[in-house]
């Protein structure tokens, strides 16, 4: 375990100056002439979409290469991303789509790295310790989302978006040149020549064997079609109605959210039903999104968005758990890597639809005096981002529920029970 910590620290370190250089750009594009939620959401789009299609690609590949060179190269990629970035903001020629085309490589060379330290968490950890560990990673995670919101909108404006870049840049050199020094957990891999269509054909078969994926994955990417279209809506929703100070405070609060999942799950003995805590923390961030329509306001958000990270920080703990306590190791990063794709590809698509849809929606409220419209602080984007948190939230829950009675997902539960006790018996 001692490794595991080691290696998640440095890693951590590196996703502290990400988090700080997207929070900033978040900001200085929503304060651009041109910039628009559209813009803001296409980048959201950027970030996400090309490595969830490449995500079979890439499934393939980490289970077949050495894990300890994919997180090296991985990092140093990404690093040399944000200098790019900062040599075009300091020429002044820094505009949307060079963001976009530099978050689009970045996120392909991120899941390399996370693939790849995903995997050998689980030659890393014990089986019955995987929760614990998990647990441990969203609890550090989430005290970095924690501090970025408060640090950042004091550091853009100290020090400027040129020199958050900096420190993005070298948070990564740093965690690279740390991961090439130390000795790396040997993992093992699959010596299958690559093909994707063969890939294709071993989740298959493994998903055949073990119906309860299929619905599984169903599930997932119906919940992340809805969870995305209001990931991406928070930040403009708050700048709405007030400014970036209140927005690091709001966002500091809501990653106090993860802190509290993580250390839940960290300091359990264990959970008999993962895909059940999955299912019922979805119908409670469905049940929260709901009620932001009764009011609105930084502290109600604050709590809300707190107890919605909650419920992600368990789901997410959960879910990583069972998939590295039921799965291969030798097939989790094809697994992962279709389960990407399949689920993966819901989110990108809701953060094109989220902005299209907010947009529109404000510009038919403008032309129109309702009582509704002056419920709401701000202008008439709060009021249609509030409307679509309001509906992905009751779909969310309706859906949840719906799911909880599904046998084949029941049956996941037990086969979980059944690998988790294989192991403590040896």
């Amino acid at each position: 375990m001692k490794k595991y910590y080691v290696y998640l620290g440095l890693l951590m370190f590196s996703i502290f100056g990400t988090d700080l250089t997207d929070f900033a750009l978040s900001v200085w594009i929503l304060d651009q002439p041109e910039g628009s939620i559209t813009i803001y959401s296409m980048i959201w789009f950027f970030e996400a979409a090309p490595a969830i299609f490449l995500a079979p690609v890439i499934g393939g590949l980490v289970d077949r290469w050495n894990k300890k060179k994919m997180i090296i190269y991985g990092q140093l990629i990404a690093g040399c991303g944000s200098l790019t970035l900062m040599t075009l903001y300091y020429l002044g020629n820094l505009v949307p789509w060079h963001i976009m085309i530099v978050a689009g490589i970045g996120s392909i060379a991120s899941m390399f790295v996370f693939n790849a330290f995903y995997i050998s968490t689980t030659a890393l950890v014990p089986k019955n310790r995987l929760v614990n560990a998990q647990g441990a990673s969203s609890t550090i995670h989430s005290i970095i989302q924690m501090g970025v919101p408060i640090l950042a909108p004091v550091l853009y404006k100290l020090i400027g978006l040129k020199n958050i870049f900096f420190i993005d840049a070298v948070t990564f050199f740093v965690s690279v040149i740390s991961f090439s020094i130390l000795s790396f957990v040997v993992v093992a891999q699959s010596e299958e020549k690559f093909s994707l269509k063969a890939d294709f054909l071993v989740v298959k078969e493994f998903m055949n064997q073990k119906k309860g994926f299929i619905y599984l994955f169903s599930f997932f990417f119906l919940t992340n079609f809805l969870i995305g279209l209001i990931t991406v809506l928070l930040t403009p929703l708050i700048l709405d109605f007030s400014d970036e100070y209140v927005l690091g405070i709001v966002l500091a609060v809501v990653g106090s959210g993860s802190l509290i999942g993580g250390i839940i799950m960290s300091s359990t003995k264990g959970i008999k039903k993962p895909i059940q805590v999955v299912i019922w923390a979805n119908v409670i961030v469905g049940l929260t999104l709901c009620s932001f329509f009764i009011q609105i306001n930084p502290y109600i958000l604050a709590i809300g968005g707190m107890l919605i990270l909650a419920m992600f920080s368990i789901s997410g703990i959960a879910n990583d758990t069972f998939f590295q306590t039921v799965v291969p190791v030798d097939l989790l990063g094809r697994l992962t890597g279709v389960g990407t794709l399949v689920i993966g590809a819901a989110a990108p698509i809701a953060f094109l639809l989220s902005g299209f849809v907010v947009d529109k929606l404000s510009n038919i409220f403008k032309n129109f005096s309702l009582q509704i419209l002056n419920r709401f602080p701000g202008t008439s984007i709060t009021t249609s981002i509030i409307i679509v948190f309001v509906i992905s939230g009751a779909l969310l829950t309706i859906i949840s529920l719906v799911y909880r009675k599904n046998k084949s997902l029941q049956d996941l539960d037990r086969l979980y029970f059944t690998e988790l006790n294989k192991h403590q018996k040896r």
